[in-house]
């Protein structure tokens, strides 16, 4: 079984097939969220998605963009959290108190979080019409500026998005990126996984993860650079220098922003604020039941480039290594690792 994603003429997009391997053991079973029906993968372009939003992508790809949008593209874990929030407080002229009052995933809703899954069939009985869930139809009504996020590829979106509306692409080291994903995978009951990391990355590198492959995202981002409506921003800069990437998102937004604001903005993203601020963190639909009340395993992590150290043993390492050589061959795209300074545990960035 297939289904096709189409553009609003009517011009074929993608096709979505089955992925075999994940309607078989043991990824059934490590993977138990997907009720034995697995995932697809997009072709072109080998996207990985759930036949959820394989039956829904259309919306997506056919919503109108704005003039005055900012949509921020990220593969999960790399920063999409904190940098949604400093793009909408940059946008909203630092307006802390209007984004206390209302939940990030309203404010700067996920495009594609809705079809990861049914989260209707996660969510405890009663629960599902109170958590922050915007419909694309709804994100279509939004006020400008929108501030907007979203995992997918640019083949994914709407054609004319980079040459309407500003685009922020933020990337993460794979590895890092890894070791945060297989904790979402953990927390988050609609697409929770039961194995360790290692088969973990197996699936991983075989890119049969939802969102993988990894640098298919990356990569399409890095070809475009050059683009004046997409910046391109690394979380190891943030890391190591928060003020300076406020700075430039500030710039390429045509946002400015005080020294006094970028204070106050560095210091509503210090961890032990954020982690606590439920208009981020997801708490509201942890405690609907769609994740796991796990006080060891949260949705605001360590946010720590060379955090992957403490995970891989050499021997996964060395196959991950190889792996990102592999896809880096022939491209002037280089990731950072590790760093000898960050400004953790002060600041959270995911």
């Amino acid at each position: 079984m297939s289904s096709c994603c189409t553009s609003g003429d009517g011009k074929p997009g993608v096709t979505f097939k089955p992925i075999p391997e994940t309607l078989e053991s043991p990824y059934k079973e490590l993977f138990p969220a997907f009720d034995n029906k697995g995932l697809v993968r997009a072709e072109p372009g080998g996207f990985v998605c759930h036949q959820n939003f394989a039956e829904n992508c259309h919306k997506i790809y056919n919503m109108k963009v704005r003039s005055d949008d900012v949509w921020i593209r990220t593969f999960p874990r790399s920063g999409t959290t904190w940098t949604s929030e400093l793009a909408w407080l940059i946008m909203n002229d630092c307006d802390f108190e209007g984004a206390a009052k209302v939940g990030l995933p309203i404010r700067s809703p996920n495009l594609d979080a809705n079809y990861i899954n049914h989260w209707d069939k996660f969510a405890a009985e009663g629960s599902f019409d109170k958590m922050d869930i915007i419909t694309i139809d709804e994100i279509e009504k939004m006020p400008s500026p929108r501030v907007l996020k979203c995992h997918l590829p640019f083949y994914l979106l709407p054609p004319n998005l980079l040459d309407t509306a500003k685009v922020i692409y933020v990337a993460r080291n794979p590895k890092d990126a890894i070791v945060s994903l297989f904790y979402f995978h953990k927390l988050v009951n609609l697409c929770t996984y039961t194995g360790d990391l290692e088969q973990f990355v197996d699936f991983f590198l075989e890119n049969k993860v939802l969102w993988t492959p990894y640098f298919g995202t990356v990569l399409d981002a890095w070809g475009k650079r050059s683009h004046p409506n997409l910046l391109i921003i690394f979380y190891e800069d943030m890391k190591k220098d928060i003020r300076a990437q406020i700075r430039r998102i500030s710039a390429f937004l045509n946002k400015p922003v005080t020294e006094e604001q970028i204070e106050k903005l560095v210091d509503h993203v210090r961890v032990d604020k954020f982690a606590k601020n439920e208009s981020v963190n997801y708490a509201k639909e942890i405690k609907a039941g769609v994740g796991k009340d796990d006080p060891t395993n949260t949705f605001v992590r360590k946010g720590q480039t060379g955090d992957w150290k403490n995970h891989f043993s050499p021997e996964l390492n060395q196959k991950i290594d190889a792996w990102i050589e592999k896809n880096l061959a022939g491209t002037d795209l280089k990731f950072v690792t590790e760093l000898d300074q960050q400004e953790l545990p002060h600041y959270f960035i995911h």
